[in-house]
């Protein structure tokens, strides 16, 4: 009896990167979720509070000028949006990557969430895949940043385009920023 109630104890089973994978048809990528993170909605979550967000923005009927600047028009946007959420401490660093094969542009600030706390990461990934505009933003609790980034970064390493079903993209302007506090 003992010996089954062990094995039984032990039969839980490791999900597999298939059963890991995030497929969204309408907003049009896949990616494999990171062991021991979870989804809820267009958050990616860990045990620990480190979090990647995933917006999408259609471009139809966007500026012209603001899309031929991507993906650099948007970095004031991204600034915005960060003070609102955080204290920056320092300005962007920018570099160049890919994601799911596509030129992408990576924006890292230094942030604070009060101005007492210790500093941490806000990292945003802008690509554009057709019409659609995504911006991808990881921020991780003070100290985690360094164990969590490479959790988040073979999230981006699995990320497909897929083709999407519908516009699933946000309807708000990417020129204004939030509301101020």
């Amino acid at each position: 009896m003992l010996a089954v109630l062990a094995l039984a104890g032990c039969s839980g089973s490791v999900p597999t990167e298939k059963e890991r994978t995030i497929e969204d048809h309408e907003r049009g990528y896949r990616f494999v979720l990171p062991p021991g993170w979870r989804m809820i909605g267009y958050e990616a979550r860990s045990h620990s509070g480190s979090l990647l967000t995933i917006d999408v923005h259609s471009l139809v009927g966007a500026d012209s000028e603001f899309v031929a600047g991507l993906p650099l028009s948007i970095v004031p946007q991204l600034e915005a949006w960060t003070l609102y959420y955080f204290t920056s401490v320092d300005r962007p660093a920018t570099s160049e990557t890919t994601i799911g094969g596509a030129s992408a542009l990576e924006v890292v600030f230094q942030i604070r969430i009060r101005p007492q706390d210790p500093p941490s990461l806000a990292e945003y990934w802008v690509v554009r895949n057709g019409y659609l505009l995504y911006v991808l933003r990881a921020t991780y609790p003070p100290g985690l940043a360094a164990t969590e980034g490479p959790a988040v970064r073979g999230l981006l390493a699995s990320w497909t385009f897929i083709t999407a079903t519908a516009p699933g993209a946000k309807p708000i302007p990417l020129a204004e920023p939030p509301p101020t506090k």
